[in-house]
């Protein structure tokens, strides 16, 4: 019996089956064949999107976490979990298949994040995915979604910076007044604007902190640790470059503020941070064992019998969705009339067209007109039109998210007409002041959450076969001279949005049929 045994024991840590190896790299073709669209898209947001930059070096960063763990994956035998594995794949599938005919890149990324745990769980079980959940976990981070995190810590955090950065100008014997986030100095007022808030370092900062925490510290508080001290250090350098750019401003050092010298003192800080960060890992580090790492010398027992029908299945059913991916089933659906026809001489407004800015580049139809009424006040309204949506072509995304920049959310009194919820933003342009309301009309609804855009975009895909929809604009001038302030230019909108609503909902809520 002993020899029997001790063959069964080199048998199953060194013989693998090529079959098995083939059939396992053709499952992986196939699952980055079915995702292909999500990753080139998510690649492209983050060369488009500066706070995005950092993801390139997720992936890479995953697999280095797998490949130090290898020692952990032999040491445990693989039992699939078909039942929980296609059941969580079906949802990630599920996912990406409403995505893809709404045209969500968001639902499209995250299913990657559920289909990949399925797979695994899937082909090798709960215990070798257990080994692989922090490398998994940590492509959350290559996910383009976490502006939408950070919103709200922007003013938060610029409020800090100016506070703080404000308090070392004092150290330095720079004489400083502060108002919010505007910081005054006898020669030039600076302002701590969103973009320079510091949270777009946070997400960067958690990228590298977690992997490095999780490679080199063994304690579970440690690295709770270094993390936490990764985030302060971010809150903090951004403190150091305010003052920085105050004091080089001060003893006007630093030429144009906004040219390549503020550029590098972001650049200059941060490396102060990640400087620091390290410094950090390596005081955690110090008196700490070295973990000794067992070089893998074999390869799990997989045998073709029992794996080739389940993994060929998987397999074809990544295909099968890649392919149907490639086929939009929505249709475009084109204005009900042309967008000139919009009149609104029958409620008292005369209007001419205008040029259209390019907040939305991607939309099929950009049309702008300024309305003036009898008594000489002029509205300007805008309108962005969708037919179709799809991968990179959409009313929300990371780039058009600039839109809902320092909006909050309002409800218009229509009169008799009732009540909508829209979004407000007061824009400043130097010595001109503005006050505009925006939504989104999906095929006669006026939405003013980007979410809620999101979730009835995928109702229309599935049920109606339709992605149409379009970005409503409506502005004004707040006049400096005008006692009651915002107060009447807010009735003046309330009024031409109560005469707009009931003739702008046929043009933008066209049928079906009427797409090209």
């Amino acid at each position: 019996m002993k020899p029997a045994t001790l063959s069964l024991s080199v048998m199953t840590r060194t013989v693998g089956d090529r079959r098995v190896q083939t059939l396992g790299t053709v499952l992986a073709l196939a699952f980055l064949f079915c995702y292909a669209d999500v990753l080139i898209g998510m690649a492209a947001q983050w060369w488009a999107i500066s706070f995005y930059s950092y993801a390139f070096l997720i992936p890479g960063i995953s697999a280095y976490l797998v490949w130090v763990r290898r020692d952990q994956l032999w040491a445990v035998a693989p039992r699939p979990a078909y039942v929980a594995g296609i059941g969580i794949i079906a949802i990630g599938l599920s996912a990406l298949m409403l995505g893809r005919a709404a045209g969500i890149q968001a639902a499209q990324q995250i299913s990657l994040l559920v289909t990949l745990p399925g797979v695994v769980l899937y082909l090798f079980g709960w215990q070798v995915l257990k080994v692989l959940a922090v490398p998994i976990s940590f492509l959350a981070f290559m996910i383009p979604i976490w502006d939408a995190v950070t919103e709200p810590l922007h003013l938060p955090f610029q409020q800090f910076s100016a506070d703080l950065g404000v308090r070392l100008l004092n150290l330095f014997g720079i004489p400083v007044y502060q108002n919010g986030v505007l910081i005054y100095l006898p020669n030039i007022t600076l302002e701590v604007a969103k973009s320079c808030s510091g949270v777009n370092y946070l997400i960067a900062v958690l990228a590298t902190s977690i992997p490095l925490a999780t490679l080199v510290l063994e304690n579970v508080w440690k690295r709770l640790g270094l993390v936490v001290f990764a985030v302060t250090v971010s809150a903090l350098a951004n403190s150091v470059r305010v003052a920085l750019i105050g004091v080089l401003a001060y003893y006007d050092l630093s030429g144009d503020l906004h040219g390549p010298y503020h550029t590098l003192h972001g650049l200059f800080v941060s490396m102060i941070g990640y400087v620091v960060i390290f410094v950090g890992l390596w005081v955690l580090s110090r008196g700490q064992r070295p973990v000794p790492r067992v070089a893998p010398t074999g390869s799990w027992q997989l045998r073709w019998a029992a794996v080739r029908i389940p993994w060929a299945v998987v397999a074809v059913v990544l295909v099968v969705v890649g392919v149907l991916g490639s086929v939009n089933w929505s249709r475009p659906v084109a204005l009900a009339a042309p967008q000139e026809e919009l009149s609104l001489a029958d409620a008292g407004w005369i209007g001419f067209a205008v040029p259209t800015s390019d907040m939305m580049p991607k939309a099929d139809v950009r049309q702008s007109w300024v309305y003036r009424a009898p008594s000489g006040e002029e509205i300007k309204l805008s309108l962005w039109y969708f037919e179709l949506q799809s991968q990179g072509k959409e009313l929300i995304s990371g780039e058009t998210g600039r839109v809902h920049e320092g909006a909050a959310r309002m409800v218009l009194t229509l009169g008799d007409k009732g009540q909508v919820e829209v979004n407000r933003r007061i824009l400043r342009e130097g010595e001109r002041s503005r006050v505009a309301v925006f939504w989104y009309d999906l095929n006669g609804r006026v939405v003013a959450s980007p979410w809620q855009v999101k979730l009835y975009t995928a109702f229309d895909a599935v049920f109606h076969g339709r992605t149409n929809g379009a970005l409503v604009w409506v502005e004004t001038d707040l006049l400096p001279d005008e006692a009651d302030g915002l107060d009447r230019v807010m009735a003046r909108l309330e009024g031409f949005v109560s005469d707009l609503l009931p003739r702008l909902s046929p043009v933008l809520s066209p049928s079906v049929g009427s797409g090209r």
